[in-house]
């Protein structure tokens, strides 16, 4: 009984001592969570879970480091208001990603981005067509920032009154040079029909492509290592 007595005290000061210093710290832990800001939250979390069950470490030094952790957190964060240099240093910077309807392949291998987390993000924003963004901006907390384009404003069709063409979602039929044939089927095409679309747009080897699409507008969308480019079928 008096263990448990023991560990139930040791969790309350490691639980309160958390709490205490994650309000310290603010919001920023929860609502823009950088790599630095990962690294430091779980390091104080996993002290606190260590100082709150090992009996062989004693809870006060554990409590002690979560506030040279925390403390240490405050400080970089005070320096960082002001040194934009090191702040850039420690969160990175924002990428674009798109610029006007085309990726940029260089920007995306710089963040370790790739074409399937671009796709679900997208998809994520309600945008389905790579086409449809002016500009996608990867924020240093991993969040895609999207600007479509002014055209392709719904609000804007649907006041004119324009009949707009059957929304659907873009058929993915090659990934990273490879082509996914059951995708083809879906849309009653064949590898052959793939490869002759990307040698008349001069790209002669499919392992060159990153990503290719079939929009519901019947163009093909391809990405490359170089450019991005659209196919009329």
């Amino acid at each position: 009984m008096r263990e448990y007595l023991i560990l139930f005290c040791r969790s309350v000061i490691a639980y309160f001592v958390l709490l205490f210093f994650t309000r310290v710290m603010g919001k920023k832990q929860m609502s823009q969570l950088t790599y630095f800001d990962y690294i430091v939250g779980i390091t104080i979390g996993s002290i606190a879970a260590v100082a709150s069950v090992d009996k062989d470490i004693n809870v006060f030094e554990g409590s002690f480091s979560i506030i040279i952790w925390s403390i240490l957190t405050i400080l970089i964060s005070e320096v960082t208001l002001k040194n934009i240099k090191i702040r850039l240093w420690l969160d990175g910077e924002p990428l674009v990603i798109i610029n006007d309807g085309k990726v940029i392949y260089k920007n995306m291998k710089k963040a370790r981005y790739n074409i399937g987390d671009l796709l679900m993000q997208l998809r994520d924003k309600d945008v389905f067509y790579i086409t449809d963004v002016e500009m996608a901006v990867l924020e240093p907390d991993g969040k895609l920032s999207i600007l479509k384009k002014a055209q392709k404003s719904t609000l804007t069709a649907e006041d004119m009154n324009i009949r707009k063409p059957k929304p659907g979602m873009m058929v993915d039929i090659v990934l990273n040079g490879n082509i996914l044939s059951r995708h083809l089927q879906q849309i009653n095409k064949d590898e052959q029909w793939v490869i002759k679309k990307l040698k008349s747009k001069n790209i002669n080897n499919i392992k060159d492509v990153i990503f290719a699409g079939i929009q519901a507008d019947q163009k093909m969308y391809v990405v490359t290592y170089d450019d991005s480019i659209e196919i009329d079928l």
